[in-house]
């Protein structure tokens, strides 16, 4: 939803006019990692509102990938592949640059987060791989990166709040594991 009602206004139009230039779905996929994981350590850096706008611009050149696949004629099992496996690294990378803000308070919400966003993944993965759909939940990808850009600018706005970043985890972390039972459940049924 996230996608549609903010990222897609950016993306689309960028697709178009790279439409024009050659550039390949993929070499933008490549770019939209090289971007977010910068942005993890620009967050790690402590430079919280920097950090946030490049992740938002990451977040757009990952729309960008498929919109100009779309656009092009270039929709490719390898660039949905490649894009499904990057963005696992920016989850990750944003996590870690999170967590490296004060990690002796925040490493164990960080490694709750990162367990949970990989489970919202595989088990969509997992049950796309049997033959299932499965594309539900409340903590995909765009929510939990939403709530982590809002507890980073919070937890700034309030002085570098560790303990805002800490709950910013926790909630992610949280989300993740309920929309990975949710999707397991879901997957169960329809096998």
């Amino acid at each position: 939803m996230l996608t549609e009602l903010v990222y897609r206004r950016f993306s689309k139009p960028l697709a178009k006019i790279l439409s024009k230039t050659g550039v390949s779905p993929n070499a933008v996929t490549i770019m939209a990692t090289l971007v977010g994981i910068g942005a993890a350590a620009v967050i790690a850096s402590g430079e919280i509102y920097w950090g946030v706008l490049t992740l938002f611009i990451s977040q757009i050149l990952d729309c960008t990938d498929g919109d100009l696949a779309r656009l092009t004629g270039r929709v490719t099992r390898v660039g949905a592949y490649l894009d499904r496996v990057f963005d696992r690294f920016v989850d990750a990378a944003i996590v870690i640059g999170v967590v490296y803000l004060a990690p002796s308070e925040l490493w164990l919400a960080g490694f709750m987060a990162v367990v949970g966003s990989f489970g919202v993944s595989i088990t969509r993965a997992m049950a796309e791989a049997e033959g299932a759909e499965c594309k539900v939940g409340i903590g995909g990808r765009d929510t939990r990166l939403a709530i982590i850009m809002a507890g980073l600018l919070l937890g700034f706005a309030t002085g570098k709040d560790v303990s805002l970043y800490s709950l910013t985890l926790w909630i992610v972390a949280v989300l993740g594991f309920i929309t990975t039972i949710h999707r397991m459940i879901h997957t169960m049924k329809q096998l």
